[in-house]
């Protein structure tokens, strides 16, 4: 079931793909969407004589893009960004862009697409392992490999395929009690996504109230110091933190309120794709928020370090401004890896480390007789 799971992932992540590629002559620079009108669009052509541009329509994977061509900021192509201390404050997927193109920057972006679908692939198939691990079929890997903002992002050359595939890597490294790889996914979770640090600390926090060994929760709180340590230097180097000028968080639920208030208006635009938009918006967005909060609830037992973590990172999910809610297509990256975690939290039994479960926590996972 873990192969199947990521296979299908790859194979829907890959038909997201194809459409935007055929359109541009199956171009892997289509997919990071850099602005043709921007400073970003004179870095791709010298890049690249050929590479695709767009107008409007550009987003995000073109910063990642830049990332892998200027992966510490020591480059010329940073200055073309238009958030520097910000887009650096989660730069691992551009690293391994940069990585897995040699430092070639004409095969960037077709990198970036093939690092995309193998985090959908491990991401999909860690899923369907933790399910097993719990006692499942294995079913939960279909919450990644039929993740909308997930096979959108990998689609865009954006990083939540990554960071699901880190997320949901680490807490089967957990439950299995295998520290090494626990500890490197943490490492890699906060550049890979700022929020992410909280993993580590949930995951901390529940080693600490459950077993109160310090021993144990201390390599877990020390896996934060890298990603803090590359925060410095990207403050010292580029005379800002990651979050400034960054409006991406508000008053909790006021957001999500403004994104159905203005699909509410749009529903009844004179132009027939507007109104239809904001139709689909609508019903997308109230089954979502429906599922999540139905999540989040069940979440509140905390039977397992699962919960704390959905909780965690659902708290930040209800900040989330309308820059980051209004447009469907946010909404749905923005909460791809609370779509992931559903299952665990609803589901019985809970998520628990093996060693637990031998040890107090085997009437979770054994059925009431008769």
């Amino acid at each position: 079931m873990p192969a199947a799971c990521g296979l299908l992932a790859v194979l829907l992540g890959t038909a997201a793909m194809i459409p935007s590629l055929r359109a541009e002559g199956w171009s892997a620079t289509a997919l990071p969407r850099v602005d043709a009108n921007t400073p970003m669009a004179q870095v791709a052509r010298s890049v690249d004589p050929g590479f695709r541009l767009v107008h409007p329509g550009s987003y995000d994977g073109q910063f990642y893009w830049g990332i892998a061509l200027d992966p510490v900021g020591t480059g010329s192509a940073h200055h073309a960004f238009d958030n520097p201390p910000y887009r650096y404050g989660h730069p691992l997927f551009g690293w391994l862009g940069w990585l897995a193109s040699a430092g070639q920057g004409s095969a960037a972006a077709a990198a970036l697409a093939a690092l995309g679908l193998v985090s959908l692939l491990a991401a999909g198939a860690a899923a369907s392992a933790l399910g097993i691990e719990r006692g499942s079929s294995g079913a939960e890997g279909l919450f990644v490999a039929l993740n909308p903002g997930l096979l959108y992002a990998a689609a865009h050359d954006l990083a939540e395929p990554l960071c699901a595939a880190l997320l949901l890597g680490a807490l089967y490294a957990y439950v299995r009690g295998r520290r090494p790889a626990l500890l490197a996914c943490l490492v890699l979770l906060p550049l890979s996504k700022e929020p992410l640090v909280l993993v580590a600390l949930a995951l901390a926090a529940w080693e600490l109230l459950r077993r109160r060994r310090l021993a144990e929760v201390v390599p877990l709180v020390a896996t934060v110091l890298p990603a803090a340590g590359w925060w410095l230097y990207a403050r010292l180097h580029f005379g800002a933190w990651f979050t400034t000028g960054d409006n991406a968080l508000g008053l909790p639920v006021a957001g999500w309120a403004r994104a159905l208030t203005d699909a509410g208006v749009h529903s009844f635009s004179p132009d027939p794709n507007v109104n239809m938009l904001g139709e689909v918006t609508i019903v997308v967005l109230v089954g979502l928020l429906g599922l999540l909060a139905l999540a989040g609830l069940a979440s509140l037992r905390l039977r397992g370090p699962v919960e704390l973590v959905y909780l965690l990172l659902a708290a930040i999910a209800a900040c989330l401004a309308p820059i980051a809610t209004t447009l469907l297509r946010d909404a749905l990256r923005n909460t791809a890896l609370l779509v992931a975690l559903v299952p665990f939290v609803l589901a019985s039994p809970p998520v628990l480390p093996r060693g637990r479960r031998d040890k107090g926590y085997s009437q979770a996972l054994t059925p009431p007789p008769g």
